[in-house]
């Protein structure tokens, strides 16, 4: 029997964000745990909600599925991305992984490990606009960045020394505090909270950093080099690891993911890897079968004419177009899109051409009536 989408699986769209994830996550859950649900499929769905969870939770593995789907997770389809935890847990398990991001578990738990351990600050994001020429050359941008960093002075404690750390009255040091939450039909349960004195550290700051005055961050200003590499696309993003939002207890900062906004040029447009431009081509350039010159973003080129040219007609630059970001090795191609024009002429030399154009057997018009 084939795995049902795991989208379907939570019952939402494939643009769903964390959030909405979670929600679903939970709900479905409750739904279905054999704690709560005594129905003959409600183990098998319950694993199938915690499958899909634990795939659509993380950024890496819901990538992996949205390019390969099921696949990606089968060891014998050669993708080797391994495969899921087999099995759930009691009821203990289950609420204290459904509940962790409200900041309280329902004592089951190690809490003040969940409150100490480093987390990983937010994501950021943002966006920058550079030319069509500087998307398929590439480009170097110094720009002034925010970056957040541990404090040096105190080494990320807040305080001005260890001495100055005292363990906190109201939790004895484990950074939570225990209370009986009633959950009506269900009876009661152990609620365990992050201490609100002293935010889940389990110590107080008797005398703060002079430095970070407490933080235990310190923001600092960084000129960087933004390289944009050459053939990057419209919509590409690119990571900066490290300027995102904080960390908390000595955890890394997260990321800034910056979007990249290609403006628009007057005359080149891009279709995949390849450039298009639309040439304007004297008709005596044609007739006499002329060498013209191309502008490219890498420069001029030169293209020869054939007498038998028509509007319409394309003729191909090779491997002048844009480089693929994901692969230096393959060059896009330069497409030139002839437009015919006749030149401007003074009056003989108009008076000289209709002489030469009476012998001038034109059979195309004739042809194309004859549809008709």
């Amino acid at each position: 029997m084939s795995k049902r989408d795991y989208y379907e699986v939570l019952g939402i769209n494939k643009s769903a964000n964390e959030a909405e994830i979670k929600k679903a996550y939970r709900t479905l859950a409750m739904k279905y745990h054999p704690d709560r649900n005594k129905e003959k499929d409600a183990e098998a769905k319950f694993k199938e909600v915690n499958e899909a969870y634990e795939v659509l939770s993380d950024k890496d593995k819901r990538a992996k599925y949205d390019q390969f789907g099921h696949s990606a997770f089968d060891p014998n389809s050669g993708f080797g991305a391994g495969g899921f935890s087999q099995g759930f847990g009691g009821f203990s398990d289950f609420f204290s992984d459904m509940f962790s991001d409200f900041g309280s578990g329902f004592g089951f738990g190690n809490s003040s490990k969940r409150s100490n351990r480093p987390i990983k600050g937010s994501d950021y994001q943002a966006s920058i606009s550079i030319s069509f020429i500087e998307s398929i050359l590439g480009k170097t941008i110094k720009q002034d960045l925010e970056k957040y960093e541990t404090c040096s002075a105190c080494d990320g404690l807040g305080a001005e020394s260890k001495n100055d750390l005292q363990e906190c009255s109201n939790c004895h040091g484990s950074g939570v505090v225990e209370e009986y939450v009633s959950l009506g039909g269900f009876g009661k349960i152990k609620s365990t909270n992050v201490c609100s004195r002293c935010s889940g550290q389990g110590k107080i700051i008797t005398k703060k950093c002079s430095k970070c005055k407490g933080q235990k961050i310190i923001k600092t200003i960084k000129n960087v080099d933004i390289h944009i590499p050459a053939g990057i696309r419209n919509g590409d993003n690119m990571t900066l690891s490290g300027f995102g939002g904080p960390g908390q207890n000595k955890g890394p900062s997260g990321d800034l993911y910056l979007k990249i906004n290609v403006m628009n040029h007057k005359h080149y447009t891009r279709a995949g890897n390849d450039i298009h431009l639309t040439l304007p081509v004297s008709v005596a350039d044609i007739i006499q079968e002329n060498s013209v010159e191309v502008p490219t973003p890498y420069g001029m080129e030169n293209i020869s004419l054939k007498n038998n040219y028509k509007s319409g007609d394309v003729v191909t630059i090779y491997r002048k177009g844009a480089k693929d970001p994901r692969n230096k090795n393959i060059i896009g191609d330069f497409k030139v899109h002839l437009e015919l024009y006749v030149p401007e002429l003074s009056r003989n030399e108009k008076k000289e051409l209709s002489e030469i154009f009476k012998s001038v057997k034109d059979k195309t018009k004739s042809k194309w009536l004859k549809d008709f």
